[in-house]
């Protein structure tokens, strides 16, 4: 789906969830390369600035929460093609980034591209504060009780961390060569906004490793709570049946045919099973009661 803008010094060409059609229009109409459309086509491409002869593309990644991947918090990558009088988005997804930059911020090709990555690191920071807010609700369930979908739950959050390093760091380096493009920052404007969006992406970049952190603790702190339940649980079931096989070998001694002791008087026999059965339980439980394991 192409739609353009043209406004006072370059044309802005979005095109979002493309088609064959679509990549068929860039490479007729617009001229762009085939292998660079390749790339464009690819989920897992990693943020770069690459020079052509006649524009330049940079690819960065933006958050974006797709039910559609096995990591719901995730990343995707956002291609801008530039030339003198052009820009052009293209984006596997619906970038919902794009449609937050105001008309004002669109001055120029340079300032548009630097606000596109301002607000790319100013999603991803709202994206950690949405998934530290999950962890926390899954915290507070698994100190009621242990589940395995809380757990599972901060398994995926931890992956989401992993993917949101990875994009940002990658993005702050396409920052780093951009700045380095003679002409690209030429105005105090241009500048203001290429530092506002390394302190968002800075920020952004202690955030995940703080909360990075946070969630590893919180992890070590439940593995290790289960462990102590399942070593309190085995020497429970363990207690118990030391406890239940003393009748039993009690029973089958005096189940034998063999002489026994007592065994001619009945009831005589008959008590002092009893009684030393009830002693044998006795020093059993007693033992274990003062150990807390029953």
């Amino acid at each position: 789906m192409f739609i353009t803008e043209k406004l006072k010094t370059f044309s802005w060409v979005n095109v979002g969830n493309p088609d064959h059609e679509d990549f068929e229009k860039l490479q007729t109409e617009y001229k762009i390369d085939e292998d660079t459309i390749s790339d464009i086509l690819d989920p897992d491409e990693q943020p770069r600035l690459e020079v052509e002869d006649d524009y330049k593309v940079i690819i960065v990644r933006f958050p974006i929460i797709n039910r559609e991947t096995d990591t719901l918090w995730h990343t995707e990558p956002l291609s801008i093609i530039y030339s003198a009088s052009r820009v052009i988005t293209v984006c596997r997804k619906r970038c919902d980034i794009l449609d937050r930059i105001k008309k004002s911020e669109k001055t120029s090709r340079e300032e548009f591209i630097l606000n596109i990555l301002y607000y790319i690191a100013e999603s991803y920071l709202r994206m950690l504060k949405a998934l530290n807010k999950r962890v926390l609700e899954s915290k507070k369930v698994l100190l009621e009780r242990i589940r395995k979908k809380e757990l599972l739950d901060l398994l995926e959050v931890e992956n989401s961390y992993t993917l949101y390093m990875a994009g940002i760091k990658g993005n702050v380096a396409v920052l780093d060569k951009l700045e380095k493009v003679r002409g690209f920052v030429k105005t105090d404007e241009a500048a203001e906004l290429a530092e506002d969006a390394r302190i968002e992406f800075g920020q952004a970049t202690e955030v995940v490793t703080s909360y990075s952190k946070m969630l590893k603790s919180i992890k070590e702190t439940f593995e290790s709570v289960i462990n102590m339940d399942s070593n309190t649980n085995i020497n429970r079931l363990t207690m118990w049946n030391i406890i239940l096989v003393v009748p039993t070998v009690i029973v089958g001694y005096y189940g034998m045919n063999v002489k026994l002791p007592f065994a001619e008087y009945d009831q005589v026999a008959t008590g002092i099973f009893i009684f030393i059965m009830v002693l044998l339980l006795s020093f059993a439980l007693f033992g274990a009661l003062r150990r807390r394991i029953v």
